[in-house]
């Protein structure tokens, strides 16, 4: 019995010899919670309902007026450059260039006699000169007939969208009468009206962003870029009319005349600032503002001067003195002093 009483004590006194006391903790390293400074502005996000319209719109119409004898559209067709749209009865026409051309083969053969004989002396020079007039003359009267026989064929000038047939065939019209209304859909504008306060105040660098959505697309942003300012207020609304043109997607049948949600996000003033909690923020003996910055190094932190414009909703927007990447005590910056170590929490 006493050898194991005795065996028990000199265990416990080699486990009692082996125990070091712990470290005591450095109470001037003290715990900060710290931030990652990011790029970011102060922004805002304007919400308007916008209308789709065509790139341009385009009345067809002739040049010259007779008989419609036949119009090859339809409504509601894409059609390509160049093709036909309409053309008048041509046989006018026709006859106009043939009478030009048999008039000009007269002229012709008078300036040729004309100059023969005056080789001979049998006839005046002026004579001469004015058959050569008149040759001239049926040049530019078989020229002008066979414009007005190409001016009975109407073509597309674009790539477009039929959007109107306003005649059936075998109807006489008159030249400037509008036949169809063509529409180019290769781009689509996006036309908003806009408040004053807002065209007197945006400049183009304080866009951020602009994109339209459309009902029956909602899980989609379709990119706008500016197009015009239509420059003339609504005489009630006191609005603008600011469009912005948007790429027309292939998979989708927009039309103009269908309505959309415009959204264009602004930053709040044109130069970048970095926004900072305001609890961050540390007045300096001379009136100015600071901040702790933190040195992962060494763990410690330097007061660095700061330079601020008017605090947001969002935060305090630091203009100078920080940069992009640095991290900065925002809880219990108060109690810091300038070399002293902090844990991050």
């Amino acid at each position: 019995m006493n050898k194991i009483a005795l065996l028990l004590s000199i265990i416990l006194i080699a486990g009692c010899s082996d125990r070091t006391p712990p470290e005591p903790e450095d109470q001037t390293v003290r715990p900060a919670k710290l931030l990652t400074l990011t790029g970011t502005d102060d922004q805002s996000t304007f919400e308007f309902t916008a209308r789709i319209e065509a790139l341009q719109t385009v009345d067809m119409s002739f040049e010259v007026g007779g008989p419609l004898a036949n119009i090859t559209i339809k409504e509601g067709e894409t059609i390509e450059r160049g093709a036909l749209i309409a053309a008048l009865d041509p046989t006018e026409f026709q006859l106009a260039v043939k009478e030009a051309e048999v008039q000009l083969r007269l002229s012709s053969q008078d300036l040729s006699r004309k100059r023969e004989v005056l080789k001979e002396n049998g006839i005046a020079k002026s004579l001469v000169e004015d058959a050569a007039t008149n040759y001239q003359l049926q040049q530019v009267r078989l020229r002008k007939a066979k414009e007005r026989l190409n001016d009975s064929r109407i073509f597309a000038p674009f790539d477009g969208y039929v959007s109107r047939r306003y005649f059936d065939s075998y109807v006489n019209v008159g030249p400037g009468v509008p036949i169809a209304k063509m529409l180019d859909l290769s781009q689509l504008q996006v036309v908003m009206s806009a408040p004053e306060n807002l065209i007197a105040t945006v400049s183009p660098e304080r866009v951020i962003g602009a994109w339209v959505e459309f009902a029956f697309a909602p899980d989609r942003r379709f990119p706008m870029t500016f197009s015009e300012n239509r420059g003339e207020a609504d005489a009630l609304a006191q609005t603008y009319e600011v469009s912005f043109l948007i790429e027309n997607p292939a998979d989708l049948n927009i039309l103009p005349g269908m309505t959309a949600t415009a959204k264009i996000e602004m930053r709040s003033s044109t130069s970048e600032a970095i926004l900072v909690p305001a609890s961050s923020v540390v007045p300096m003996p001379d009136g100015n503002l600071s901040v702790w910055v933190y040195n992962p190094g060494d763990q410690s932190v330097t007061r660095r001067q700061i330079e601020t414009s008017a605090p947001t909703n969002h935060g305090v927007p630091v203009t100078q003195g920080l940069q992009i990447g640095e991290q900065i005590v925002i809880a219990g910056a108060s109690q810091l002093q300038p070399g002293m170590k902090v844990r991050p929490l």
